[in-house]
């Protein structure tokens, strides 16, 4: 008589390698792609699209919340949606997100914070760390285990109309950020329950373009460009950082969302991190400057490192 036994991946006992190799070997295509996939939760037709697309990823960007918008409401639905999502042939949840990015702000009386601008005239690495402690206990108690914060853009000209995202036009003040990494995450990443989590944003350069202009051109040389806007990531990916968001801008003319060099040799290689680096808002629509997205685009972005 035969005994059945749990799938390699399903196994939490056996290592993670292992796990993964034997997840992605039973995969069709289009449930790798669903995987990659993320989507605002205000665009499902119906929840019933979590398992026909295989979805990986939900979230909550600026103002999407449920009706009525309380902290049940919150959880009912990421537990809907994840019921969902397991039911599906291979059983894979989601990663629900949501963009508390200043407290779970979508959340109708969440706790608010300053924003980065804020923060950084604090100055105060312990501040931002229990500030995402904080964040992270209202954001796990709705449901969501995903926090797109924090932003630790280098703002070098007030033209700029995101400023309100950076802690300020010196590195050192975005380096602090780093402290809110452990706070979302804790110090290790899923070792309480409150543990969240958190994404670097955005990668980079957001906050350095020519004349201040949004989704522009950053025309620094390497060696600028890295003692300026990359310097900051150093420490908070050191903390640990699960996730990195890419940016919407340009570096020496070539956007950020299609940089191989940016994301995979610099970031994934160099810098060595092992986390998942994932689009902002329709970021790869503009790689080929042309209006919308394209095959074009999406092999550009997924070859030059975007997991998700």
């Amino acid at each position: 008589m035969s005994v059945y036994t749990e799938p390699v991946y399903k196994d939490v006992d056996a290592p993670v390698a292992a796990r993964v190799a034997d997840l992605l070997g039973r995969m069709t295509v289009d449930e790798k792609l669903g995987q990659m996939t993320q989507i605002d939760r205000r665009y499902l037709e119906d929840e019933s699209d979590l398992a026909t697309y295989h979805l990986g990823s939900v979230f909550s960007g600026g103002g999407s919340a449920p009706e009525p918008n309380d902290p049940q409401t919150w959880a009912d639905m990421v537990d809907r949606y994840q019921r969902i999502a397991l039911s599906t042939r291979l059983g894979i949840p989601i990663l629900y997100g949501t963009d508390a990015v200043h407290g779970h702000n979508n959340l109708h009386g969440a706790t608010i914070y300053p924003h980065q601008i804020g923060l950084g005239a604090a100055n105060d690495a312990d501040l931002n760390r229990r500030i995402g402690a904080a964040l992270a206990v209202e954001v796990v108690a709705t449901g969501p285990r995903w926090t797109f914060a924090p932003c630790i853009a280098v703002a070098r000209n007030e033209r700029w109309g995101r400023t309100f995202e950076s802690p300020g036009e010196h590195p050192s003040l975005a380096s602090t950020m780093a402290a809110m990494v452990t706070g979302i995450q804790t110090d290790e990443l899923g070792s309480t329950p409150t543990s969240i989590l958190c994404t670097l944003k955005h990668f980079v350069g957001d906050g350095g373009t020519t004349g201040g202009l949004d989704r522009g051109n950053v025309e620094l040389d390497e060696a600028e460009f890295r003692a300026i806007h990359v310097a900051p990531y150093l420490d908070a990916l050191a903390a640990g950082a699960g996730s990195v968001m890419i940016s919407y801008n340009s570096w020496q003319g070539v956007r950020c969302h299609g940089h191989r060099y940016l994301i995979t040799d610099l970031l994934k290689g160099e810098l060595g991190f092992d986390g998942f680096v994932v689009s902002d808002w329709a970021g790869i629509d503009d790689i080929d400057g042309e209006p919308g997205f394209s095959p074009t685009d999406v092999a550009t972005a997924v070859n030059a490192g975007i997991d998700m």
